[in-house]
């Protein structure tokens, strides 16, 4: 059961990095426990990376519940 807690941590954040011309390039990055981080972008403003974020999040989700049960043995299919 232990191993189940240690799969689901997932982390999703929109950041900026300031370019050279004053104005910022966003970025998301994804990050899970057993999947290498990783960096998507750079979004055109803070809105479009927010949005980028919440779909990542979601498609996150629904591999950790396909996932989760293989990975524990739990499989019924």
């Amino acid at each position: 059961m232990t191993g189940q807690a240690t799969i689901e941590h997932r982390e999703t954040m929109v950041f900026a990095q300031q370019r050279r011309q004053g104005d910022a390039q966003w970025f998301v990055r994804v990050a899970c426990n057993f999947l290498e981080p990783r960096v998507y972008g750079p979004f055109a403003d803070e809105l479009e990376a927010e949005r980028f974020r919440e779909g990542a999040e979601f498609e996150l989700r629904k591999l950790l519940d396909y996932q989760l049960p293989t990975l524990s043995g739990d499989a019924h299919h």
